[in-house]
Protein backbone atom coordinates (compact mmCIF):
# COMPACT_ATOMS: atom_id res chain seq x y z
CA UNK A 1 0.00 0.00 0.00
CA UNK A 2 1.29 3.50 -1.17
CA UNK A 3 2.07 5.89 1.51
CA UNK A 4 -0.99 8.29 0.08
CA UNK A 5 -3.45 5.27 0.35
CA UNK A 6 -2.30 4.29 3.53
CA UNK A 7 -2.56 8.34 4.90
CA UNK A 8 -6.13 8.07 3.17
CA UNK A 9 -7.01 5.23 5.09
CA UNK A 10 -5.85 6.35 8.31
CA UNK A 11 -7.72 9.88 8.34
CA UNK A 12 -11.06 7.71 6.61
CA UNK A 13 -10.96 5.70 9.95
CA UNK A 14 -10.37 9.28 12.13
CA UNK A 15 -13.63 10.80 10.19
CA UNK A 16 -15.32 7.97 10.88
CA UNK A 17 -14.29 7.46 14.92
CA UNK A 18 -15.46 11.64 14.88
CA UNK A 19 -18.69 10.89 13.52
CA UNK A 20 -19.24 7.68 15.97
CA UNK A 21 -18.28 10.17 19.11
CA UNK A 22 -21.38 12.35 17.87
CA UNK A 23 -23.55 10.35 17.41
CA UNK A 24 -23.02 9.34 20.91
CA UNK A 25 -23.29 12.66 22.20
CA UNK A 26 -26.47 12.99 20.74
CA UNK A 27 -27.73 10.06 21.27
CA UNK A 28 -26.83 10.00 25.20
CA UNK A 29 -30.05 10.54 27.17
CA UNK A 30 -28.91 13.99 28.41
CA UNK A 31 -27.46 15.00 24.49
CA UNK A 32 -24.16 17.23 24.04
CA UNK A 33 -23.93 19.55 21.51
CA UNK A 34 -21.12 21.01 20.83
CA UNK A 35 -22.41 23.93 18.23
CA UNK A 36 -26.11 24.40 16.87
CA UNK A 37 -24.68 23.00 13.55
CA UNK A 38 -25.36 19.23 14.98
CA UNK A 39 -29.13 20.56 15.64
CA UNK A 40 -29.96 19.21 12.36
CA UNK A 41 -28.23 15.61 13.42
CA UNK A 42 -29.70 15.08 16.56
CA UNK A 43 -33.35 15.61 14.74
CA UNK A 44 -32.48 12.86 12.68
CA UNK A 45 -31.96 11.01 15.52
CA UNK A 46 -34.95 11.15 16.53
CA UNK A 47 -36.85 10.48 13.85
CA UNK A 48 -37.99 13.94 13.57
CA UNK A 49 -38.09 13.82 9.78
CA UNK A 50 -41.47 15.88 8.56
CA UNK A 51 -41.42 19.94 8.95
CA UNK A 52 -39.81 22.35 11.03
CA UNK A 53 -39.51 26.17 10.75
CA UNK A 54 -36.93 28.88 11.64
CA UNK A 55 -38.26 31.93 12.92
CA UNK A 56 -35.89 34.97 12.07
CA UNK A 57 -33.71 34.29 9.23
CA UNK A 58 -32.00 37.25 8.01
CA UNK A 59 -29.67 35.90 5.22
CA UNK A 60 -30.78 32.00 5.21
CA UNK A 61 -26.97 31.26 6.63
CA UNK A 62 -28.42 28.69 9.56
CA UNK A 63 -31.23 27.58 7.21
CA UNK A 64 -28.95 26.17 4.84
CA UNK A 65 -26.68 24.12 7.87
CA UNK A 66 -30.40 22.76 8.61
CA UNK A 67 -31.22 21.96 5.47
CA UNK A 68 -28.15 20.60 4.24
CA UNK A 69 -27.75 18.00 7.24
CA UNK A 70 -31.45 17.24 8.38
CA UNK A 71 -33.13 14.89 6.30
CA UNK A 72 -36.85 16.36 6.91
CA UNK A 73 -39.35 17.24 4.22
CA UNK A 74 -39.52 20.64 4.73
CA UNK A 75 -38.19 23.53 6.45
CA UNK A 76 -40.60 26.62 6.43
CA UNK A 77 -37.98 29.75 6.89
CA UNK A 78 -40.02 32.76 8.64
CA UNK A 79 -38.75 36.51 8.63
CA UNK A 80 -40.45 39.61 7.54
CA UNK A 81 -37.43 40.96 6.04
CA UNK A 82 -38.81 44.35 7.32
CA UNK A 83 -37.21 47.04 9.15
CA UNK A 84 -38.68 48.01 12.61
CA UNK A 85 -38.31 51.36 15.04
CA UNK A 86 -34.91 51.60 16.22
CA UNK A 87 -36.70 53.14 19.64
CA UNK A 88 -38.92 50.01 19.81
CA UNK A 89 -36.12 47.36 18.87
CA UNK A 90 -33.16 47.53 20.08
CA UNK A 91 -30.86 44.69 17.49
CA UNK A 92 -28.35 44.81 15.22
CA UNK A 93 -30.16 42.82 12.86
CA UNK A 94 -33.00 45.78 12.49
CA UNK A 95 -31.27 47.40 9.23
CA UNK A 96 -32.92 49.73 7.28
CA UNK A 97 -35.43 48.21 4.48
CA UNK A 98 -32.62 48.99 1.79
CA UNK A 99 -30.45 45.86 3.71
CA UNK A 100 -33.46 43.49 4.37
CA UNK A 101 -34.52 43.41 0.75
CA UNK A 102 -30.73 42.43 -0.10
CA UNK A 103 -30.92 39.83 3.01
CA UNK A 104 -34.09 38.20 1.47
CA UNK A 105 -32.28 38.30 -1.92
CA UNK A 106 -29.91 36.18 -0.92
CA UNK A 107 -31.74 33.72 1.74
CA UNK A 108 -33.59 32.91 -2.02
CA UNK A 109 -30.52 32.38 -3.47
CA UNK A 110 -29.16 30.05 -0.91
CA UNK A 111 -32.18 28.30 -0.50
CA UNK A 112 -32.89 27.93 -4.35
CA UNK A 113 -30.90 24.31 -4.50
CA UNK A 114 -33.43 23.06 -2.20
CA UNK A 115 -36.18 23.24 -3.90
CA UNK A 116 -39.55 22.69 -2.56
CA UNK A 117 -37.81 21.39 0.69
CA UNK A 118 -37.11 24.84 1.48
CA UNK A 119 -39.66 27.67 1.62
CA UNK A 120 -39.87 31.20 2.17
CA UNK A 121 -42.86 32.79 4.54
CA UNK A 122 -42.34 36.96 4.49
CA UNK A 123 -44.22 37.31 7.86
CA UNK A 124 -43.66 38.16 11.65
CA UNK A 125 -43.53 35.76 14.46
CA UNK A 126 -47.25 36.40 15.64
CA UNK A 127 -48.35 36.51 11.73
CA UNK A 128 -47.26 33.26 10.92
CA UNK A 129 -48.03 31.51 13.80
CA UNK A 130 -51.90 31.25 13.09
CA UNK A 131 -50.64 29.22 9.44
CA UNK A 132 -49.42 26.19 11.14
CA UNK A 133 -51.91 23.85 12.87
CA UNK A 134 -51.09 23.01 16.85
CA UNK A 135 -48.45 19.43 17.40
CA UNK A 136 -48.11 20.16 13.33
CA UNK A 137 -44.19 20.74 13.62
CA UNK A 138 -41.14 18.24 14.14
CA UNK A 139 -39.25 21.44 15.71
CA UNK A 140 -39.52 24.93 15.72
CA UNK A 141 -36.03 27.23 16.09
CA UNK A 142 -36.58 30.90 17.34
CA UNK A 143 -33.83 33.62 16.33
CA UNK A 144 -36.13 36.32 15.29
CA UNK A 145 -36.24 39.59 17.96
CA UNK A 146 -34.58 39.29 21.09
CA UNK A 147 -36.03 41.38 23.72
CA UNK A 148 -37.46 39.23 26.92
CA UNK A 149 -40.66 40.14 25.81
CA UNK A 150 -40.50 39.12 22.33
CA UNK A 151 -39.14 35.46 23.38
CA UNK A 152 -41.94 35.41 25.63
CA UNK A 153 -44.50 35.62 23.30
CA UNK A 154 -42.33 33.46 20.54
CA UNK A 155 -42.24 30.73 22.69
CA UNK A 156 -46.33 31.30 23.56
CA UNK A 157 -46.87 30.90 19.95
CA UNK A 158 -44.94 28.48 18.64
CA UNK A 159 -45.04 25.80 21.76
CA UNK A 160 -48.25 24.76 21.04
CA UNK A 161 -47.53 24.26 17.14
CA UNK A 162 -44.37 21.66 18.20
CA UNK A 163 -46.04 18.22 18.64
CA UNK A 164 -45.10 15.48 21.46
CA UNK A 165 -41.43 14.69 21.12
CA UNK A 166 -40.84 17.51 19.26
CA UNK A 167 -38.09 20.05 19.82
CA UNK A 168 -38.64 24.10 20.62
CA UNK A 169 -35.40 25.86 20.17
CA UNK A 170 -33.29 28.94 19.53
CA UNK A 171 -30.59 31.15 19.31
CA UNK A 172 -28.79 32.98 21.38
CA UNK A 173 -28.95 32.22 25.16
CA UNK A 174 -28.54 35.09 27.03
CA UNK A 175 -29.21 38.24 28.67
CA UNK A 176 -28.06 42.20 28.79
CA UNK A 177 -26.77 44.50 26.16
CA UNK A 178 -24.67 42.66 23.53
CA UNK A 179 -22.69 44.36 20.95
CA UNK A 180 -26.04 46.96 20.50
CA UNK A 181 -28.39 44.13 21.12
CA UNK A 182 -30.82 43.77 23.80
CA UNK A 183 -31.19 39.95 24.82
CA UNK A 184 -33.50 38.51 27.01
CA UNK A 185 -33.52 34.71 25.49
CA UNK A 186 -32.28 33.22 28.81
CA UNK A 187 -34.69 34.92 31.60
CA UNK A 188 -37.63 34.00 29.09
CA UNK A 189 -36.80 30.42 28.06
CA UNK A 190 -35.71 29.11 32.08
CA UNK A 191 -38.81 30.81 33.23
CA UNK A 192 -40.68 28.70 30.45
CA UNK A 193 -38.97 25.74 31.12
CA UNK A 194 -39.12 25.68 34.84
CA UNK A 195 -43.15 26.62 34.26
CA UNK A 196 -43.30 23.06 32.39
CA UNK A 197 -40.80 21.37 34.39
CA UNK A 198 -38.66 20.63 31.58
CA UNK A 199 -34.71 20.50 31.30
CA UNK A 200 -33.37 22.89 28.99
CA UNK A 201 -30.10 21.66 26.49
CA UNK A 202 -28.04 24.31 25.52
CA UNK A 203 -25.26 24.00 23.21
CA UNK A 204 -21.26 24.99 24.13
CA UNK A 205 -20.60 27.63 22.11
CA UNK A 206 -19.06 30.16 24.26
CA UNK A 207 -20.43 33.51 22.85
CA UNK A 208 -23.74 32.82 21.36
CA UNK A 209 -25.25 29.70 22.52
CA UNK A 210 -28.33 27.83 21.53
CA UNK A 211 -31.39 25.96 23.83
CA UNK A 212 -33.41 22.94 23.49
CA UNK A 213 -35.97 22.18 24.83
CA UNK A 214 -37.55 18.38 23.99
CA UNK A 215 -41.50 18.47 24.58
CA UNK A 216 -43.28 15.40 26.39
Amino acid sequence: MSLLKALTKAYQALLQLREEAIIRRLASPTPVLRTRDEFPLWLNLLNLRSQGVEIGVQRGTFSTILLSSWAGQKLTCIDPWRSFDPASYHDTANVEQSRQEANFQTTRSRLAPFGTRAAQLRKTSAEAAPDFADLSLDFAYIDAQHHYAAVVEDITLWWPKVRPGGILAGHDYLDGIVSGTDFGVKRAVDEFAHSQNLPIIASLELDYPSWFIVKP
